[in-house]
């Protein structure tokens, strides 16, 4: 018994001592996570806050911490809004947040912590504590913690186009443009401060217009609301304001003007039109409603089919002389009107001219009645037609049928026909090949694009070309390549006398010594040997002075006295 009471007293110190454990890391946890919020660079662990964060830097605030101006003071206030803070914590996962959204409320007692007593100001005439009249800082200081950018927010992904519109729209108190003209004046909407029926737009405005009369109140043409946008008044004392232009009509402004913005709207059709308008030099002289329509525009109008057309329009020169209407649209302005040909029962000549040597037959044979004959399309007539009767045959021409070479069609163009008969159509040119056509040119196509095929190795050359004067007998293939070309290319034999002869005085040895088989002789290179003694070349005589009998062998006893180029021989011979 005394074991078990023993065993659960030290249990019992055991479970209190890991709940001391447990209490005191969750302290100092709760305690660190308290601190850590508390940091101003926890606010950029959420990416929307980052345009406020670096505004917050910029600031004059930037050394103040986000939660001396956004959370009371106190460890009750500051643990309590952590609770708050977690709901912004569940926006930022679960929504998207946009900006700018309504301020934060700050309280003045938040403010007031670092600015106590009076508040001066470096403004010329400007009492601080007069202005504020019992309103909180923030209704004139909302951006001093975080002047936030449009571009800022967008640029982060987070602006919303619509806040931020309604925002901008409530600023109208701005210096420059005809706005504050207080330096550094605040962007806040007048009625803010200003009892504006009392204290008048003068008094802080520059107007960006020229002055009006004395009688007229800024609220006659500006609503009062936060952009003052301008509206024209109703009053019809227009002079007020508009100095009428030059030439201008001169009745009253809201005979063409309409009261209140004033766009124009032209009189009806009671209004005299000279008053205004000048008639043009030559216009017609009847009333303006016979052609014009009453309205905001008087927009032209034709009169109608039974005008008669040569009060306005003079007939052209060479013009048809039958009726208008015979060609033209009735009720359209000739300007814009669409011709309209007569029908094919109209008579060509009565408006047409034939050109000269034109085919003699009717109209209609080669143009399409109803079409004007700018855009007539020619057809010609088919097949069964007799060609003479509108072309005459070229001097040279070919006899016979015209559907033998031109086909039947509109354009008739020229086919060779398929016939191998070119005799019939062609002369051979002097000294032609007799053989026949086809041997060469290809049936069907015209001569001038043939395509010369010049005849393979087993033809007879003679037949056609005549072999040059002094030129080899034998076979043509032997020296010439059977091709289209036919070049030479010399043989590769070594029997150069077959077609060559050595000139006079030649080297008597093979030709090969000193010629490449297969190269033409023109390009032979003639390389003569070292002449013992090196006093002179072969180049310092003729050949035959040193080969009197012949190139097989040399002497040299024309000028000396033996073959060694001296008259002391060692060995007294004669070599």
């Amino acid at each position: 018994m005394r074991s078990l009471i023993a065993s659960a007293l030290r249990n019992k110190r055991v479970a209190a001592l890991w709940a001391v454990v447990i209490v005191t890391v969750l302290t100092v946890a709760f305690v660190a996570s308290a601190q850590a919020t508390n940091q101003a660079s926890f606010c950029t662990t959420c990416h929307e806050m980052t345009p406020y964060y670096e505004a917050w830097q910029d600031g004059p605030h930037g050394e103040v911490s986000c939660i001396e101006c956004h959370v009371d003071a106190g460890t009750t206030a500051r643990l309590a809004h952590k609770v708050t803070a977690l709901g912004e914590v569940y926006a930022h996962f679960t929504d998207e947040p946009r900006f700018p959204m309504n301020a934060t409320e700050v309280p003045d007692e938040r403010c007031l912590t670092c600015h106590e007593g009076t508040i001066a100001s470096d403004l010329p005439d400007f009492d601080h504590d007069t202005h504020r009249a019992g309103k909180p800082c923030i209704s004139c200081h909302a951006d001093v913690g975080h002047d936030v950018t449009a571009s800022a927010l967008s640029e982060a992904g987070i602006l919303d186009p619509d806040a931020q519109a309604a925002r901008e729209a409530a600023r109208v108190a701005e210096v420059g443009a005809g706005d504050a003209n207080i330096p550094a004046h605040k962007p806040v909407t007048c009625s803010t401060c200003h009892d504006m029926a009392a204290t008048g737009c003068l008094s802080c405005h520059e107007p960006g217009h020229e002055p009006r009369d004395v009688s007229t109140t800024c609220t006659d043409c500006h609503s009062a609301d936060t952009a003052w946008a301008f509206t024209h008044p109703e009053r019809t004392d227009c002079a007020t304001c508009h100095e009428t232009p030059e030439e201008h009509y001169t009745p009253t402004c809201d005979t063409c003007h309409t009261a209140g913005n004033f766009e124009f709207g032209h009189p009806g059709d009671e209004a005299d039109c000279t008053t205004c308008h000048e008639t043009p030099a030559e216009h017609r002289t009847g009333a303006c409603t016979s052609c014009h329509d009453p309205g905001p525009e008087w927009t032209f109008e034709h009169p109608a089919a039974t005008s008669d057309c040569v009060s306005c329009h003079t007939r052209p020169a060479n013009h048809y002389t039958g009726s208008c209407s015979a060609c033209h649209t009735p009720g359209t302005t000739f300007a814009r009107t669409a011709f309209k040909h007569p029908g094919a029962s109209a008579n060509c000549a009565t408006c047409h001219t034939k050109p000269a040597k034109h085919y003699a037959g009717t109209c209609s044979s080669c143009h399409k009645p109803g079409t004007p004959f700018a855009k007539a399309v020619f057809t010609h007539p088919g097949a069964s037609a007799t060609c003479t009767n509108c072309h005459n045959r070229p001097s040279g021409h070919a006899g016979g049928a015209c559907t033998t070479c031109h086909q039947p069609a509109s354009s008739w163009k020229f086919t060779h026909p398929k016939s191998a008969d070119c005799a019939s159509c062609h002369r051979a040119p002097g000294s032609h090949y007799a053989g026949t056509c086809a041997t060469c040119h290809t049936v069907g196509k015209p001569f001038s694009s043939a395509v010369f095929t010049h005849p393979g190795a087993s033809a007879t050359c003679t037949n056609c070309h005549n072999r040059p004067s002094g030129h080899a007998g034998g076979a043509c293939t032997t020296c010439h390549q059977p091709a289209s070309s036919w070049r030479f290319t010399h043989p590769r034999s070594t029997d150069c006398a077959s077609c060559h002869r050595a000139p006079s005085n030649h080297y008597g040895s093979s030709c090969v010594s000193c010629h490449t088989v297969g190269q033409s002789w023109g390009s032979a290179s003639f390389s003569h040997a070292r002449i013992t003694g090196g006093e002179h070349t072969y180049r310092s005589f003729s050949c035959a002075t040193c080969h009197p009998s012949g190139y097989g062998s040399y002497s040299c006893l024309q000028c000396h006295s033996d073959n060694n180029g001296g008259d002391d021989d060692d060995d007294d011979d004669d070599d």
